[in-house]
């Protein structure tokens, strides 16, 4: 019950932190923090409180094969949205998602979802770069109830994703385990209020954080057997900022 508690408290105000830090310095840096493993820690958090360290080391390699999937699925829906309404590209891009996460589930093989993330992660970064500089969005007004709706969506994600966890077993709830519950909102909320311009800068935030969410899995894989959830998932949290924000750095992120 007390897990239940932290699920409805601290999804929404991470949500809240995020998207206040979007409307103060800009999009880009709401998808660079949305793309930290907020989602992925909570939810291997919550996994291994619930089901066990055991339980939760056995869903990293699902986890990253899921991130595969995130990941394409973030280019997709950028590209087809030059062509199809917001709604229509998100009833798309969740079913390619879906069958990009059912071929990764039958591809093991922790060091080729590696491989695919970062091959997809540099690929974001290209294409969402075109678009940038010089191209800035007209400032679009948030309605108040956006950031609420963005918070009440995330929350019942992350709650979906590790209620049904021990239904689904480790191999599937490590597959959802990285579903972006926060970024995904952003992204859709961003794209319809702000446009293409303001989608990209989600999608390519996100897709630099992806490479924190990365060495997240690999540290907790490593470590949480022999050092337990709290400790472990917190160092791979630490990890992971400090090489998102190395990268961001080294791409002048602003």
């Amino acid at each position: 019950m007390t897990a239940f508690y932290l699920k409805l408290l601290v999804t929404p105000m991470l949500m809240l932190f995020i998207s206040l830090a979007a409307k103060r310095w800009g999009t880009q840096i709401g998808g660079l923090l949305s793309g930290l493993p907020i989602t992925s820690a909570l939810v291997m958090l919550f996994l291994s409180l619930e089901q066990g360290a055991v339980f939760a080391s056995m869903a990293v390699p699902g986890a990253l094969a899921g991130l595969v999937a995130i990941q394409a699925t973030y280019l997709f829906y950028f590209l087809i949205s030059q062509r199809t309404s917001a709604f229509i590209g998100c009833v798309a891009a969740l079913a390619f998602y879906g069958a990009i996460a059912f071929v990764m589930s039958r591809l093991e093989g922790i060091a080729l979802s590696i491989i695919a993330t970062l091959l997809l992660i540099a690929l974001i970064i290209i294409v969402t770069s075109r678009q940038i500089p010089g191209s800035a969005a007209e400032y679009v007004p948030v309605p108040r109830w956006v950031i609420p709706m963005r918070m009440l969506t995330a929350t019942l994600l992350l709650l979906a994703i590790t209620a049904s966890a021990k239904w689904l077993g480790p191999v599937v709830s490590g597959l959802l385990a990285p579903v972006p519950v926060i970024a995904w909102p952003l992204a859709v909320f961003a794209h319809v209020q702000g446009g293409r311009h303001e989608l990209g800068a989600i999608v390519r935030g996100n897709a630099i954080g992806a490479i924190g969410v990365v060495a997240f899995y690999l540290a907790v894989k490593i470590s949480i057997l022999q050092w337990g959830a709290s400790l472990s998932i917190t160092t791979a949290v630490v990890l992971a900022v400090v090489a998102t924000f190395v990268l961001a750095r080294m791409l002048a992120i602003r």
